[in-house]
């Protein structure tokens, strides 16, 4: 009864103990061991557990072999099934691509031509070859921009070289004139007549100051009387000379002179030299007169051709001017420009002088120097 009980009990823990598949070959012999025994199986049951072991280990091998050549079976399938998969794969997107033209890679916006070397290379060619191109349209400007500025300054220049054969370009005068007033105090009186009321002679006089002196006087109301020089200033723009023909003075208007105190400085000192261009006030009407030989009558003045360079160094003209004498209210001053003209070419011309763009101003002179004031080194003395 014992023996009968183990031997019953025993089968049922060795097919755990091995593991084998039920479907497997291992399994089949132990249903074919447990469920469905033939009667040679029962004459089995009386064998030794050790025969009963080693068979069980020979199954286990048995079914970890044909695990094995199924896992193989599969693998060596598995690679051509996935092979023929994806290449059905390219086949299908192939048609699709085909019959679609907006899925063209090279149409597709997303895709980067930098991603493709020759392409990058291409595009960066193209670059330096616009960059290129630009400078080369910048220096072609600034040629043509340096030949047109130097083809507009030879126009200008010979037009202007042909027109200044006549005259000076446009706008601009073809002799200008300037002048200045003075007096030589060893030939010349130097004579004022202040505005009425003044008291110069209480004030000192500086040494060597009296032609300041008297220039301020006339600033303060006074006028010069008797003589002046006037100093002209030509100058001649174009390439013509222009040749002097007459002086006169060209009196404006005349008004009564200061009546004031008589105030002079100067005068000849021993033999006096006679003034080679003399213009006189009193007759207006005549021109300038010079002097060329002693003792001899005056003539018109320029006596010779006196020219005015073309382009050249400025010339200088003195004239005297002189005016009558007069005593008391009588006395009248003028108020004058010197009328120049001149021809220029075939042309005559007139030019107009004047002090500043002020006339001239000159009242009649006096008879009798021993009246009003003289100047005596630093202070006015009394005549």
């Amino acid at each position: 009864m014992t023996e009968t009980t183990s031997e019953e009990r025993e089968p049922t823990g060795e097919p755990g103990a091995v593991g084998a598949r039920p479907d497997g070959p291992a399994g089949q012999e132990d249903q074919d061991g447990q469920g469905g025994r033939d009667p040679g199986s029962e004459a089995d049951a009386g064998q030794e557990p050790e025969s009963r072991l080693a068979r069980a280990e020979g199954s286990e091998e048995q079914g970890d072999d044909a695990a094995r050549d199924r896992q193989e079976a599969e693998g060596a399938s598995r690679p051509a099934d996935e092979a023929e998969a994806e290449e059905a794969q390219a086949e299908a997107e192939a048609e699709t691509a085909a019959d679609d033209p907006a899925d063209d890679p090279a149409d597709d916006p997303g895709d980067d031509p930098a991603d493709d070397p020759a392409d990058g290379a291409e595009q960066a060619g193209g670059r330096l070859g616009r960059r290129v191109t630009a400078k080369l349209r910048t220096l072609a400007l600034a040629a043509a921009g340096v030949a047109l500025s130097a083809a507009v300054a030879a126009v200008v220049s010979a037009y202007l070289d042909i027109w200044s054969v006549r005259e000076p370009p446009p706008g601009a005068p073809r002799i200008t004139a300037s002048s200045e007033v003075w007096w030589d105090l060893l030939r010349d009186h130097h004579l004022v007549r202040s505005a009425p009321g003044s008291t110069y002679d209480k004030e000192p006089l500086a040494e060597n100051d009296a032609q300041d002196a008297l220039s301020r006087m006339v600033t303060e109301g006074g006028v010069d009387a008797g003589t002046m020089r006037i100093r002209v200033i030509l100058s001649n723009f174009t390439r013509t000379p222009a040749t002097i023909t007459s002086l006169r003075a060209r009196i404006e208007r005349t008004r009564p002179a200061p009546t004031g105190p008589l105030f002079h400085c100067g005068g000849p000192q021993g033999t006096a030299e006679i003034s080679r261009v003399v213009l006189d006030l009193s007759t207006p009407q005549q021109p300038a007169m010079e002097q060329t030989v002693e003792n001899q009558p005056p003539a018109q003045y320029p006596s010779s051709t006196v020219q005015v360079a073309a382009q050249g160094e400025p010339a200088y003209f003195d004239v005297q001017v002189l005016t009558g004498n007069a005593t008391g209210p009588a006395a009248i001053t003028y108020e004058f420009v010197l009328d120049v003209t001149y021809t220029q070419g075939d042309r005559q011309q007139h030019l107009l002088v004047d002090r500043a763009g002020r006339p001239f101003v000159l009242a009649q002179g006096i008879n009798n120097w021993s009246q009003g004031f003289r100047c005596n080194d630093k202070s006015w003395k009394a005549v």
